[in-house]
């Protein structure tokens, strides 16, 4: 798989988990499918960032998990969990959050155990 179709369909799920093909959600009403709770300069409302357009939203959500993937080198469990000293998590516990099922609910869109480090699937040319 090709770094783009990863991050591209990583997003993706993350989104429909966050509700944003919702109007009636906070994610929605933001412009953040992702619910990044802050990202820059973007102004927060009701807790999370609130994006001019879908579009921005995209393009921070891409970001956040380029830089959990390829940087931070992250398994599917650690991103939304965290790892201690390396990443507080992206829904973790201590914000009310299920990891595990959320981890496992993306890790099943690229057929794989939550264990996985996510860099791993990019294909090596």
């Amino acid at each position: 798989m090709v770094k783009e179709k990863l991050i591209n369909l990583f997003a993706e799920k993350i989104a429909k988990m966050e509700g944003f093909y919702n109007p009636s959600t906070i994610s929605f009403r933001n412009n953040n499918p992702g619910n990044l709770r802050s990202w820059g300069t973007v102004p927060i409302f009701d807790g999370y960032a609130r994006f001019s357009t879908p579009e921005g939203g995209w393009i921070a959500l891409r970001e956040q998990i380029r830089k959990n993937v390829f940087v931070r080198k992250l398994t599917f469990y650690e991103f939304f969990a965290g790892k201690k000293g390396v990443y507080a998590g992206y829904a973790p516990t201590d914000d009310g959050n299920l990891p595990a099922v959320y981890a496992s609910y993306v890790a099943k869109a690229f057929e794989v155990p939550k264990e996985t480090v996510i860099a791993d699937l990019v294909d090596k040319v």
